[in-house]
């Protein structure tokens, strides 16, 4: 045992081999400490950015709160209502004049309507991950599942906001865009 650590240390003891493994430490180091650093410094729940002003990222959304089973609720009808275009007036109901863009209830019942599709016969089902869950606005990424060989399954954003005791769908689409932006933020 003595022996290889002989080996061991005549080999550490050329100049050679010591910088490189120092300056691959300081390396290693330096890179851990910004890991650490940007993980225990960075969220998007900002505070103002001077006394007084207004919260940045989704602090404006007020506190966070648990998931409210009634935003899960009206995200799943809109899903088996507007998305699968079974019931167009209760996937009206349940959601904002956002996600109507303009359209007349009128317009809207004719079924062509600003809401990605999902046929309603390929429908396998529909599991979700919060984004992030706030007393103003609660955001979830919906996975629909297809249960036809022909029809891929879905990832959609899907947005609510409460309204009076109720919410309501203020955002629908899919994955791969962007989720909605609010306006004070747009530069």
């Amino acid at each position: 045992m003595i022996r290889p650590m002989q080996a061991l240390e005549r080999v550490w003891d050329r100049p050679a081999v010591r910088w490189p493994m120092a300056v691959l430490a300081a390396f290693v180091l330096f890179a851990g400490l910004r890991v650490w650093y940007t993980h225990h410094n960075t969220s998007a729940a900002h505070g103002p950015v001077v006394p007084g002003g207004q919260p940045l990222g989704i602090a404006k959304y007020g506190h966070p709160i648990k998931l409210p089973h009634e935003a899960v609720a009206a995200a799943r009808t809109f899903i088996h209502t507007a998305v699968q275009r079974q019931s167009l007036d209760t996937g009206w109901r349940v959601s904002t004049a956002k996600v109507h863009a303009g359209l007349t209830h009128k317009e809207w019942m004719t079924g062509t309507i600003p809401v990605a599709p999902f046929p309603a016969n390929a429908y396998g089902g529909t599991s979700y991950k919060v984004e992030w869950s706030r007393e103003k606005n609660v955001m979830l990424l919906v996975l629909i599942s297809s249960r036809k060989a022909g029809v891929k399954s879905a990832e959609f954003f899907v947005q609510m906001v409460p309204r009076g005791k109720r919410w309501m769908v203020d955002y629908f689409g899919p994955r791969g865009t962007n989720p909605p932006i609010p306006a004070a933020e747009v530069h």
